[in-house]
C-alpha cells in the first residue's frame, strides 16, 4: 500500500531525475526495485510512476492541477450554484418539454422547497430518499435540501425490497414519482414515514401537453391498480410547495466540513451486486465542479445539455446537471430513457452536450447510418461534446461513429470518458492534445481531469509503470465520504486516500487511460488466470465478427466452461459459418490454458442485447440464455443447449438428433 515513506521516495526520485543526480537515482531505484523497463522513462524526465509524473497535465494550462484543487472551504454546493445562477441570469436554467425556466424562477423554487422541507420537520443531516426520474421539482429539491443541511438519497430504481428497507431505515420523509409508486408502495406506506411527497412528470409541462399526459398517467395507474392512497400522509408536489408558506424562519444553515449532502447509487457491479449508496460532501461536489472547469471540457456558456438519466447516477447529477448550471448552460430535461427516445432527443432537442452508453450510441448511429443510406441528411453541427460513458465501445465502432459525425458536420468528434460514482462522476475524458493509440484493441477513456491523481497497481498494492495492466486507483478531493451504512465495504474500497475502482486498466506515457474491464471478470485454473474480455478481444479480432462477449457456463464435465455471444459482421458470409467457427476454435485453443474452453457460441445479427433500463449490454439476459447455441462437431454446425441441474451446473447437449439419438457434445 501507499505509505508516507513510499510516497516520499517516489517524489525524491522525481526530484533526482529532474536534477540528473545519477547516484541518487540509482540509490532510490534499488530501494524501489525499479525495473529496466521502467528506468527507460528516466531519459524523458519521468519516474515511470503515472501518479507522480502526472504527464496528463501537459495537456492543460499551467497551474491547472493547483487551481482545480483550490476550492473554497467555507461554502456549500448551493452557495456556489446560487452565485452562478445569479451571474448567468440572462440564460434559461432548465427546459422541460418546451417549458423554459429562468434562473430566478429556479432560485425561487429552491427556496420554496427549502421552506417546505423545514415546515415538514426535515432537520440537518437527515436523509430523504428520492425515488424516480428527474423532473423540475426534484432538481430544486437537490439544492433545497443542501441549503437546510439535509441529504437526498437517490435510490437505485431497480432496488430490491430488502435493500429498500435497509437503505431507508432512518428516514421519515420520502419523495416518489407517482408512475413508479408500485415499486416502493409497501415500504413507503409504513408508519416510519411521516409524509411522502409525490412528484409527477406532467406537473411542469406546458398546456395542453400537461392535461393529455396527466389523463394518460391517471388511466395507467387505475389499470395497474397502483394508484397512491388518498390519505393525508401523501402530499402532491403542488400542494407540498404551499406548505412552505407557513415557514418563516431562516432556511440556510452554515457550512459544515465533511457534511453528507448527496447520496447516489452505484451500478452494483461489485461485491455481488450489493446496493451501495455513495455519500458525497460539499467538498467533493465542489471539487468535481472545479476539476471539470479546469479540464477544458467543451461546456460553453449558453449551450444546451441533455439530461435524460435519473439522479441515481452521479454522472447525471453532476456532469449533466450541476456542472452545466455552474457553466451557465441550459439543462434540457427529458426523463424518457430508451434508445428510441435518445434518437429523438438528439435530433429534435439538438443538445450540444449528451452522454450515454456504448450500446445506446450503437443503436443511435446504426439508425442514422441506415437513414443516411436512404438519402436522409443530418446536421450535427450543434454537437460539441457528445460522449460515450458508463459502458465503452470498440475501436472499429468508435471510428465508424466518428465518420458519421464528420459527415453530419459535428463541431467535435465523439468523446470517450470514464466516470466513477465514488469520485462523484468524471475521472477522465478525451483531450485533442492526447490522441488515442490506434494500435490498441480498445479506445482510451481519455486523460485524467486536471485535479485528479491516478495510478495502476498490482495485487500487492505496488504501483506499476506505463503500459502495464493492473487495478486503476483514483485519488482526489472528489472522493466520497463513505458507502451509506457500509463501513467495512468503505474500508475495502478506500485505502490511504485511494479509491480502488475494481477495473483493470493501463496508463500510457501521455496519460491516456485504457480500461479493459472488471477485475472480477475472470476465470482461474491452477496458476492460470484468464480475463473474459481478453478472450472476447481475440474473437473480435476476426473481420467476420463485429462484437463478442464471453460468459461463464459451468457444466458437470467442466467447471471452467465458457460460452461466447457473438455478432456477425455485415460482411460475414453465412455459408462460411462452419469455417468461421473452426477458425475461432483454433484461435481460442492456442490462447486458453488447459481446462478452460469456449464450448459454444450464441449468434446475433446487428448488435448484442442491451438492457432497456440501464442501456448497457444485458449480461443477465445473456447469462440466462440456455438454448440456441452452436458449435462445430464432427465437421458440421450443430445446435447446443444447456440444461440446468439441481447442483447449479449445466449439462451440455446437442439439440440435433442423429440416428434417433441425442448426440452428446465431443470435448477437446
Amino acid at each position: 500500500m501507499e505509505n508516507k515513506m513510499l510516497i516520499r521516495l517516489k517524489n525524491d526520485l522525481k526530484e533526482a531525475i529532474a536534477k540528473k543526480d545519477i547516484a541518487k537515482i540509482e540509490e532510490i531505484s534499488k530501494i524501489l526495485s525499479i525495473s529496466d523497463e521502467q528506468a527507460k522513462y528516466f531519459n524523458n524526465g519521468l519516474t515511470g510512476y503515472p501518479s507522480v509524473d502526472k504527464v496528463w497535465l501537459n495537456c492543460y494550462n499551467n497551474g491547472a492541477y493547483e487551481k482545480a484543487n483550490d476550492i473554497p472551504l467555507n461554502k456549500t454546493a448551493w452557495d456556489i450554484i446560487e452565485e452562478k445562477l445569479i451571474e448567468y441570469d440572462y440564460i434559461p436554467v432548465l427546459e422541460y418539454f418546451g417549458r423554459v425556466f429562468s434562473r430566478q424562477e429556479f432560485i425561487d423554487s429552491c427556496y420554496t422547497w427549502a421552506r417546505t422541507f423545514r415546515a415538514m420537520g426535515v432537520e440537518e443531516n437527515e436523509v430523504v430518499p428520492v425515488y424516480g426520474p428527474v423532473v423540475p421539482d426534484i432538481c430544486a429539491m437537490v439544492f433545497a435540501l443542501n441549503m437546510i443541511g439535509a441529504c437526498p438519497y437517490f435510490l437505485k430504481l431497480a432496488i430490491n425490497k430488502k435493500a429498500l428497507e435497509e437503505e431507508t431505515r432512518d428516514s421519515k420523509i420520502a419523495v416518489v414519482y407517482d408512475g413508479m409508486w408500485q415499486n416502493v408502495a409497501e415500504e413507503f406506506s409504513k408508519d416510519k414515514f411521516k409524509n411522502v411527497i409525490v412528484v409527477t412528470v406532467p406537473a411542469d409541462m406546458p398546456s395542453p401537453k400537461k392535461q393529455i399526459v396527466s389523463f394518460l398517467s391517471t388511466m395507467k395507474s387505475i389499470k395497474s391498480k397502483s394508484k397512491i392512497p388518498n390519505e393525508k400522509k401523501y402530499i402532491w408536489a403542488d400542494k407540498a410547495r404551499n406548505i412552505g408558506n407557513y415557514y418563516s424562519g431562516n432556511v440556510k444553515v452554515p457550512f459544515k466540513s465533511n457534511r453528507p449532502i448527496l447520496i447516489t447509487s452505484s451500478s452494483g457491479t461489485t461485491v455481488g451486486g450489493v446496493v451501495k449508496g455513495i455519500v458525497a460532501t460539499n467538498e467533493s461536489v465542489i471539487s468535481q465542479l472545479y476539476y471539470e472547469n479546469f479540464s477544458e471540457i467543451p461546456y460553453l456558456t449558453g449551450d444546451r445539455v441533455l439530461n435524460h438519466f435519473p439522479f441515481t447516477a452521479s454522472t447525471s447529477l453532476n456532469s449533466l446537471f450541476m456542472y452545466p448550471i455552474f457553466k451557465g448552460m441550459t439543462v434540457v430535461l427529458d426523463p424518457r430513457v430508451s434508445t428510441k427516445d435518445f434518437y429523438n432527443q438528439l435530433t429534435t432537442l439538438r443538445p450540444s452536450i449528451a452522454l450515454t452508453t456504448g450500446s445506446s450510441w450503437e443503436c443511435f448511429f446504426n439508425r442514422v447510418a441506415e437513414e443516411m443510406k436512404n438519402g436522409k441528411k443530418f446536421d450535427f453541427s450543434y454537437a460539441k461534446g457528445w460522449s460515450v460513458g458508463g459502458e465503452g465501445t470498440d475501436v472499429s465502432k468508435f471510428e465508424k461513429w466518428n465518420e458519421i459525425m464528420n459527415q453530419a458536420g459535428a463541431y467535435n468528434p465523439l468523446f470517450s470518458g470514464y466516470g466513477l460514482s465514488e469520485a462523484f462522476a468524471g475521472v477522465s475524458v478525451d483531450n485533442p492534445k492526447a490522441p488515442t493509440d490506434p494500435k490498441k484493441q480498445i479506445i482510451s477513456v481519455g486523460i485524467p481531469e486536471a485535479g485528479m491523481t491516478v495510478g495502476v497497481f498490482d495485487e500487492d498494492g505496488n504501483e506499476l509503470s506505463y503500459n502495464q495492466r493492473g487495478e486503476l486507483w483514483v485519488k482526489s478531493k472528489t472522493t466520497m465520504k463513505e458507502y451509506y451504512k457500509k463501513e467495512e465495504l468503505t474500508k475495502q474500497t478506500i485505502k490511504d486516500g485511494w479509491i480502488k475502482t475494481g477495473d483493470l486498466a493501463e496508463i500510457d506515457d501521455k496519460g491516456l487511460i485504457y480500461v479493459w474491464g472488471r477485475l472480477n471478470d475472470t476465470i482461474t485454473t491452477g496458476n492460470d488466470k484468464v480475463y473474459f474480455f481478453d478472450i472476447a478481444n481475440i474473437i473480435k479480432s476476426n473481420d467476420f465478427i463485429m462484437d463478442a462477449i464471453v460468459l461463464s457456463k459451468p457444466t458437470d464435465e467442466n467447471e471452467n466452461n465458457l460460452v461466447a455471444h457473438i455478432v456477425w459482421s455485415d460482411t460475414a458470409i453465412m455459408d462460411d459459418k462452419k469455417s468461421y467457427i473452426e477458425t475461432m476454435n483454433e484461435q481460442l485453443k492456442e490462447f486458453l490454458p488447459n481446462g478452460i474452453e469456449v464450448s459454444a457460441f450464441f449468434e446475433y445479427q446487428g448488435m448484442l442485447p442491451y438492457s432497456s433500463t440501464t442501456l448497457k449490454k444485458d449480461k443477465n439476459k445473456m447469462f440466462n440464455q440456455n438454448t440456441g447455441f452452436i458449435q462445430v462437431i464432427d465437421g458440421q454446425v450443430n445446435n447446443i443447449e444447456f440444461v440446468l441441474n439441481e447442483n447449479g451446473k449445466y449439462s451440455q447437449k446437442c439439440a440435433i438428433i442423429t440416428n434417433d439419438r441425442v448426440k452428446t457434445l465431443a470435448r477437446k
